[in-house]
């Protein structure tokens, strides 16, 4: 996919990545840039990226005869039948500095938010109350890595204001080169769970890699961090920056909700007497409305503005989707799975449910050597909290299966098993959820029944 900037030259480019220009003047315009060799019609510059597993360098005779006026490359720039060429020492980093650097151009907020859990929806809450008032350009999609950082960067116009940006990571240093190229004004960190913790070792070591964030923040920058979690607000006192802490359970917290009152398709609450609703079930749903409206507040917006910002915003696709066919309710909340999240998920079955409630899990991904004990514990919780069936799949099942105590289970082969079988025991009155990794790919089997 190719993507256009506010023009720059060359020359812009050759200094922000410490790059030779070996082809080319120097002055050439620079429209649009892309990294896939067969999207490059009409697009300026090709950045030759390479992964584990393949050559950026050998696709961009491709992209030039597909239309990149020019490339950047960390190997040999020996293509020359094109109109400009730069040498650099890596086109990873090189993006990432590029980024940067077309970034300090304009006068925008930023605000860069991390976490283990709920970045997404919390990025969305966020965004929906600052574009009340505000013009703001923020992540689409997952575009949260090393890759789609810098794209959501070259998104930004003279017109925006602020930017809300996600960041994404599986082990350490990838925050700080991501924040370092977002330089954020405030940096919004939603909670410590146990995601990646096959590669960090601890919820200790998540903390750690997740507090990079503060790296990039500006010196005068803002903290804000969630208050209920243990570790985040183990934090508290120890960082240069102004810290704003939001919670429900924890009182003590600068943004606190009350008065919690569940509905059938939302939840309403108060912070300070004020009265919200969000059209998403779930008390980490609330949370993850706090922290859009501590930044809504520090950005000087109205409470009608912050209200109607949160009630405006309705999730789509695989995130907590609840449809009702033939009086089967189905939850699909199939983009990811922790164990935080699982909980999130099975407590809004069990607050949905007027009949039997049946969860479809599937295995949850990079828990390392934890994998076990953890799937056992959702087991066990699903069975304490009413559920009263489990549809498992996956090579962690057996272990979810063994932790769900006086709970019926099903354990399936594969996604067509899990569906006959599915087809065969749903009634009306019935709920189910589905709930997994993204591997598991269980929302082939929900959109059957929705």
């Amino acid at each position: 996919m190719a993507y256009s900037v506010e023009s720059i030259t060359l020359s812009f480019i050759a200094d922000a990545t410490g790059g030779e220009i070996v082809l080319g003047s120097g002055d050439e315009i620079i429209s649009s840039i892309s990294t896939d060799s067969r999207d490059c019609n009409g697009v300026s510059v090709f950045i030759a990226i390479s992964g584990e597993k393949f050559d950026g360098n050998k696709f961009i005779p491709s992209a030039i005869e597909g239309g990149a006026s020019g490339y950047i490359s960390d190997g040999g720039c020996d293509f020359t039948d094109c109109r400009f060429a730069i040498k650099v020492a890596d086109t990873r980093k090189a993006l990432l500095d590029l980024a940067a650097a077309y970034r300090r151009k304009f006068n925008i907020n930023i605000v860069g938010l991390t976490g283990s859990v709920g970045k997404t929806t919390t990025k969305e809450f966020i965004s929906a109350v600052l574009e009340t008032e505000r013009n703001v350009i923020k992540t689409q999609g997952n575009f949260n890595n090393e890759i789609g950082v810098p794209f959501t960067m070259f998104g930004i116009r003279s017109e925006h204001e602020i930017g809300v940006i996600e960041m994404g990571m599986s082990n350490f240093g990838e925050i700080s080169r991501l924040t370092n190229c977002a330089k954020p004004d405030v940096a919004v960190i939603t909670n410590i769970g146990e995601s990646h913790i096959e590669y960090l070792g601890s919820r200790e070591g998540i903390l750690k890699a997740k507090c990079e964030i503060f790296e990039g923040l500006a010196k005068d920058g803002v903290a804000i961090l969630n208050g209920d979690d243990d570790l985040l607000f183990g934090i508290k006192g120890t960082l240069p920056f102004k810290t704003i802490y939001y919670g429900i359970e924890n009182a003590t917290c600068d943004v606190v909700a009350g008065n919690i009152e569940t509905g059938s398709k939302g939840i309403s609450f108060t912070v300070d007497g004020r009265k919200y609703s969000i059209n998403l079930l779930g008390k980490h749903n609330v949370l993850n409305a706090l922290c859009a409206i501590a930044v809504g507040r520090h950005y000087g917006l109205d409470d009608e503005s912050i209200r109607n910002g949160l009630a405006s915003y309705e999730t789509t696709g695989i995130r907590q989707s609840i449809t009702e066919k033939d009086g089967i309710k189905v939850i699909t909340d199939c983009y990811n799975a922790a164990p935080k999240s699982v909980c999130a998920a099975i407590d809004v079955l069990t607050t949905v449910a007027a009949g039997r409630k049946i969860a479809v899990l599937g295995d949850m991904a990079e828990l390392g050597e934890h994998s076990a004990k953890y799937h056992e514990e959702i087991g066990a919780y699903a069975a304490e909290n009413g559920v009263d069936e489990l549809v498992l799949i996956g090579k962690f099942a057996e272990y979810t299966a063994s932790g769900a105590v006086g709970c019926n289970v099903r354990v399936c082969k594969d996604n067509d098993d899990m569906e006959r079988y599915l087809d065969s025991v749903l009634t009306s009155g019935d709920t189910v959820l589905f709930k997994g990794s993204r591997v598991m790919r269980l929302e082939e089997v929900a959109n059957k029944f929705n």
